[in-house]
């Protein structure tokens, strides 16, 4: 039986420019993000979600060591695109601030096997955005963290400019064990 446990709830009382987790313990197998998420970002669409890794205690890794795959549909499109070579994993999306004001995205974010330092790290992840005047987005992602340690910093930011998570966003990372 798989035991799921809430380690921490970030949820803002106030935009936003990033979220941080940080002193992750090493105890789980896996780790797992739930979030709901809205950017300030005023243009039609959705925002990106950008993802960095860190650990030993120190900061996220800025470097260009990250890579991604990601695959989407909205109504009848579909499109996959692959990134290697980035400073963060972009896998993930956040509804406009363009978009009616009770409209969040939800998202779910695994982070593989994180505590093993003899690998790379890998992550996951399932979301959905809407888009005003088309189809909402789905979207499945996964990401590699070309650097080995046990993850212990986990940071979010939105990608394309000098956006903020805005006011309500809810970032929860829940520990998971086989048993």
């Amino acid at each position: 039986m798989a035991v799921i446990e809430a380690i921490a709830t970030t949820y803002l009382e106030a935009d936003a420019a990033s979220v941080t987790f940080s002193s992750i313990p090493a105890t789980y197998e896996h780790l797992q993000f739930r979030l709901t998420a809205r950017s300030s970002r005023a243009a039609t669409g959705q925002a990106t979600l950008d993802v960095q890794l860190g650990t030993g205690g120190g900061a996220v890794d800025t470097g260009a060591n990250y890579s991604r795959h990601y695959m989407r549909g909205s109504g009848t499109i579909a499109d996959a695109q692959v990134a290697t070579g980035s400073t963060a994993i972009d896998c993930m999306r956040a509804v406009n601030a363009y978009e009616a004001s009770t409209k969040y995205s939800p998202s779910i974010m695994d982070i593989l096997d994180y505590a093993n330092a003899n690998k790379n790290t890998t992550v996951q992840a399932t979301t959905w955005a809407d888009k005003a005047g088309s189809n909402p987005e789905l979207g499945f992602a996964s990401g590699l963290w070309d650097a080995t340690g046990a993850v212990d910093r986990v940071k979010f930011t939105l990608s394309g400019g000098s956006y903020n998570f805005m006011r309500g966003s809810e970032f929860t990372l829940y520990g998971l064990n086989s048993a």
